[in-house]
């Protein structure tokens, strides 16, 4: 990849939320929690990375806590 093109992909959006292909997938072993504060108590949690054998409903309830 050159400099210019890795300039121009500087101007696209990326999504966060967006399905990775498998090259640029992040390392494995690794997860993302993201919580974000809403208005009073409410919050949004996004989780990302975790195996399908966790159950992520247990996860997600443990960190309202």
């Amino acid at each position: 990849m050159t400099a210019a093109s890795s300039i121009q992909n500087l101007n696209k959006p990326k999504d966060a939320f967006e399905q990775l292909e498998d090259e640029e997938g992040t390392r494995q072993g690794f997860c993302h929690i993201r919580i974000q504060q809403r208005t009073g108590r409410k919050t949004i949690t996004t989780v990302q990375g975790i195996a399908p054998e966790y159950d992520l409903k247990k996860i997600v309830r443990y960190l309202k806590k």
